[in-house]
């Protein structure tokens, strides 16, 4: 047996894992709660949270600067899904890696993505990737360009620590990350290239705007978000 295969079946003798549902061992979300996770998509106006047939905006809402947004599921931090995010994005629980590899295919047997050239994701600063270790965006974008044979590149860097979003309403939001990013890709190559851009949860929109303002101002092309989850 391989010395990771070894490693694997010691942890789980010594460190038995439970459903983060039902408490079942063997893994931190079993096939039987996995399956009652409603992963047909969510497709809503990007403002307003209309439901429209692509995740386009709705007739009423000025469109700004994403073209349209695409999440998995709905999000509520007291079911499933809300442990799945917590633990993933606040502990890295690197095994719901695979638990979101099967979320994501999950998603696209049942949904055709908009056509894209390129994979990217929400940057986070310097400071809070140190706090964190990783970038839950990138991790998430990963698995997507992968399971989509897609680039997924680095487009974006946070100039500016910002406080956590999830502390502010709508407007404050807005504020809090203004001029907090900027294009960091230095080829040509990417002009008019529509880019699906790559968040854990999109809730009020504003962090996906911003980075959807900075992109089309280097000439990318559309702008699609993709989340995990939709609050």
């Amino acid at each position: 047996m391989p010395l990771g295969g070894i490693l694997d079946y010691l942890k789980d003798i010594f460190f038995p894992v439970s459903c983060l549902n039902c408490a079942k061992e063997g893994g931190f979300v079993c096939e039987e709660c996995l399956q009652t996770l409603d992963l047909s998509g969510v497709f809503c106006c990007p403002i307003c949270h209309k439901k429209t047939e692509l995740g386009d905006y709705c007739d009423t809402c000025q469109p700004l600067f994403i073209d349209g947004e695409i999440a998995i599921i709905q999000y509520d931090e007291k079911t499933l899904i809300g442990e799945i995010m917590h633990s993933f994005k606040y502990q890295y629980v690197e095994e719901l890696e695979k638990t979101i590899e099967k979320m994501i295919k999950e998603f696209l047997l049942k949904n055709n993505l908009a056509t894209f050239d390129v994979i990217t994701f929400v940057p986070l600063h310097g400071r809070r990737y140190v706090e964190r270790g990783f970038n839950q965006a990138e991790k998430i974008a990963l698995i997507l360009a992968k399971l989509c044979n897609k680039p997924a590149i680095n487009l974006l860097k946070r100039t500016r620590y910002t406080k956590p979003q999830a502390k502010f309403k709508r407007q404050e939001r807005l504020v809090n990350l203004k001029d907090a990013f900027e294009f960091c890709y230095k080829k040509t190559d990417l002009s008019g290239k529509n880019i699906l851009l790559v968040d854990d949860v999109y809730t009020t929109g504003s962090t996906m705007q911003e980075c959807a303002k900075v992109l089309k101002s280097n000439q990318i092309g559309k702008v699609v978000g993709f989340s995990l989850a939709r609050g």
